[in-house]
């Protein structure tokens, strides 16, 4: 899902994966049914529109899907595209509008802001919690129309919420290098929509009132608001790919930990450089799905409506089976709520009506 970036995972061999994971006693699923394409060409063109969302598909259009909304797969979609956010480069998802300030949290992928966003390139980023009240927000993010038509031509800005650590030797090469467990941001933004269609304005202090968001269900605003992923549990992925900026989805499959291992062991046999980022349980699932260049930082949503985590890698597809990785938003939610409460009692003071209310 990386733009101009190094290979992400390998195209050899998912054929060999497939194999592991019906050792694991996967069996067969619906990816068999997936155009046998790169990652580099895959377009949501030339992906076949799923008769439902209740197996394994491949890369689809949202907006025909959305003509069919008497669907099982037009009612999931329908009720879970508006977390879906098209940013200045990559994608976005929006978790929570529970906020007491009325602003809306956002999280996305770490390297679709680019090289020195949290510090200079080649130092290392320290773990921080910022308080958006005192930033200059950047117009970077195209929120839901709130009637559902579509994203806002309109930005909304971007304000900074929590960066993780990232080690020196990987702000850098554009960073393409991170890690899932470095690979991840909390944002938060607000109700201004500014046009950028000329020279960009700067946008006001943060405004503490509703973000106005396509949200038919109260996903964003009803507890919880996210949840844990469940191991074979099915999952609709989001996103806006880079070859077409539509908002594209795809159902994939949540692998057990002994499927995610194996298949990064399998990569590793096989010389592939991904084969190098060990699987962490803690941090990422691995999802038996598809995904391209532009989604990354994208919504992963279980079938309640539920935020379940972050895309921010892929494999190339080979004979129909590719594999995504995605941060578990119960590990953005811990590290964020760790160095939370490392705060003096004045600075969480300023950032507590930015966060999720604990009820």
């Amino acid at each position: 899902m990386r733009p101009r970036s190094r290979r992400l995972w390998s195209t050899a061999t998912a054929v060999v994966l497939a194999l592991v994971l019906a050792a694991c006693g996967a069996g067969e699923t619906g990816a068999r049914d997936v155009p046998a394409t790169s990652i580099t060409t895959t377009t949501t063109s030339t992906a076949r529109l799923p008769q439902g969302c209740d197996d394994i598909t491949g890369l689809f259009a949202v907006a025909a899907v959305l003509d069919a909304p008497e669907s099982s797969c037009g009612q999931w979609v329908g009720r879970s595209y508006g977390r879906a956010v098209r940013g200045a480069t990559g994608s976005a998802s929006v978790w929570s509008r529970r906020p007491a300030h009325g602003t809306a949290l956002i999280v996305g992928a770490v390297h679709t802001l680019g090289q020195g966003w949290f510090g200079p390139a080649d130092t290392a980023v320290v773990e921080a919690i910022s308080d958006p009240g005192d930033q200059t927000g950047v117009l970077r993010l195209f929120l839901a129309l709130p009637n559902g038509s579509g994203p806002d031509v309109l930005a909304s800005p971007w304000f900074g919420l929590y960066n993780p650590s990232i080690s020196a030797e990987r702000n850098s090469n554009l960073m393409q290098d991170v890690l899932p467990r470095e690979d991840f941001y909390v944002a938060v933004t607000d109700s201004q929509k500014l046009d950028v269609s000329g020279l960009p304005p700067t946008p006001e202090s943060i405004v503490h009132e509703m973000v106005p968001l396509y949200d038919p269900s109260g996903a964003t605003t009803t507890n919880p608001t996210w949840a844990e992923a469940r191991i074979g549990d099915l999952v609709l992925l989001l996103g806006y790919p880079n070859d077409t900026g539509e908002l594209t989805a795809s159902v994939g499959r949540v692998l057990s930990d002994d499927e995610a291992s194996q298949t990064v062991a399998a990569l590793a046999d096989l010389g592939d450089s991904e084969g190098s980022i060990p699987y962490e349980a803690e941090v990422e699932i691995i999802i038996q799905g598809t995904a391209v260049p532009g989604m990354s930082g994208g919504p992963v949503i279980d079938g309640q409506g539920r935020l379940v985590g972050i895309l921010v890698r892929a494999t190339d597809e080979h004979d129909g089976v590719q594999y995504v990785r995605a941060v578990r938003m119960s590990y953005v939610v811990s590290r964020l709520t760790a160095v939370f409460d490392a705060l003096t009692v004045g600075d969480q003071e300023a950032v507590l009506g930015y966060l999720e209310p604990q009820d």
